[in-house]
């Protein structure tokens, strides 16, 4: 009876705190614009986005990213502020192991990082520990410059945080090294 007891307590905590987060809205793939990451991240990108993390007030996300072609991929350098904290830094690598899917990873990720591409949709996936997992949908909008980009982060299945975020390519200058 106190196994029953605990798994009641402990479905009722999770079902309070689910509702903690608001919610993303459901990503369709769109057969056009096609997403290639690689094209699309090689270069310089910049996000602008809003992180909320449960029992927390919601931060602004700026990301600045550079991409730099690599052997049958991408390596991606970003430049990362939330809110007033000073910035960190992170570093992709996406290799495209078919047509449209990658693998890589990431400097915060524990283990390698999957992605598929479905239209217009990129899925990414990757952990951060043991319990937690990252759940990535950018999305290419009409003429290509723009994605959409929402992030869940689970522990123990339970979303803790969500990311909505734009990323957008940043014209090159005849002045950049």
């Amino acid at each position: 009876m106190l196994v029953f007891s605990r798994l009641v307590t402990l479905g009722a905590l999770t079902l309070t705190f689910a509702g903690c987060l608001p919610a993303l809205p459901t990503v369709e793939p769109d057969p056009e614009p096609a997403f290639d990451p690689i094209a699309f991240f090689e270069g310089r990108t910049e996000g602008l986005g809003v992180l909320s993390i449960r029992a927390r007030t919601p931060v602004v996300v700026r990301v600045e990213s550079v991409g730099t072609p690599i052997d049958d991929g991408l390596e991606l350098r970003q430049t990362i502020r939330l809110g007033d904290d000073p910035a960190t830094t992170r570093t992709w690598v996406l290799k495209r192991t078919g047509p449209k899917t990658f693998t890589g990873s990431l400097t915060d990720a524990e283990g390698p990082v999957e992605a598929t591409a479905k239209g217009n949709t990129l899925r990414i996936r990757y952990r951060m520990g043991r319990v937690t997992t990252v759940a990535q949908d950018l999305t290419l909008q009409p003429g290509g410059g723009l994605a959409l980009n929402l992030m869940t982060v689970r522990v123990l299945g339970v979303p803790v945080a969500r990311l909505t975020e734009q990323i957008r390519r940043v014209a090159s200058d005849a002045s950049d090294p």
